[in-house]
């Protein structure tokens, strides 16, 4: 079994622009990490009208127009994490969650049908925190040294992996006692209604997925 750690940038809001991910065993080593830069297909605008925008993605909108849409990725992305000897992980992982449905809709794709914890939910939980906090904020609470580059997919995917592994060593936690100890923490997503999402929820978590 291994960890697939995951972000997404967004061009407006809602069009996918990357989707980046890290790949780790167990222990956190680190086996795999890549960027997918994708074509959103739409401006990019990342402040209201007049305002100065409170972050930067990591490429042009040109570098952005380069690449292929959605479409051409889906596969790629359904392929991780649809697999099922990977466990996911991800930092408001809903929201990443609900811009791979506009996505899906958008380009009349299946919906994928996944699940994965959220590490900013378990962070909230532990440590008792008055707010859902940034990715940002919690980095510099857990005193993590900050190596990488904020709004890069897959460099967030990489802050979120540290973060999962300074919580784990921090609480004694690992993924049996995670699944045991904070279901609520697990996210699905299947677009289906309030009592079915907690029913299924409920299955998986007795199956122990």
């Amino acid at each position: 079994m291994k960890f697939l750690f995951f972000d997404i940038e967004c061009s407006n809001g809602h069009d996918i622009c990357s989707f980046g991910y890290c790949l780790t065993d167990q222990k956190f080593k680190l086996l795999k990490k890549e960027d997918v830069v994708i074509n959103p297909e739409s401006k990019i605008i990342l402040s209201k009208k007049g305002q100065p925008a409170k972050m930067q993605l990591a490429y042009s909108q040109e570098y952005f127009n380069k690449q292929n849409p959605f479409s051409f990725y889906y596969p790629k992305i359904v392929s991780l994490l649809t697999n099922k000897k990977y466990i996911i992980f991800g930092h408001a992982l809903q929201s990443d969650f609900s811009y791979l449905n506009i996505a899906c809709k958008r380009y009349n794709l299946p919906i994928i049908t996944l699940q994965g914890y959220d590490m900013q939910k378990l962070h909230h939980i532990l440590y008792r925190t008055q707010h859902i906090e940034s990715l940002e904020k919690i980095v510099e609470e857990l005193e993590i040294e900050k190596s990488f580059l904020y709004h890069k997919s897959s460099e967030d995917a990489h802050a979120t992996m540290l973060v999962t592994r300074q919580i784990f060593e921090e609480n004694d936690l690992n993924i049996d006692k995670l699944k045991d100890l904070y279901p609520e923490c697990l996210i699905i997503n299947n677009i289906k209604d309030k009592k079915e999402t907690k029913d299924e929820n409920l299955r998986l978590h007795e199956e122990g997925e």
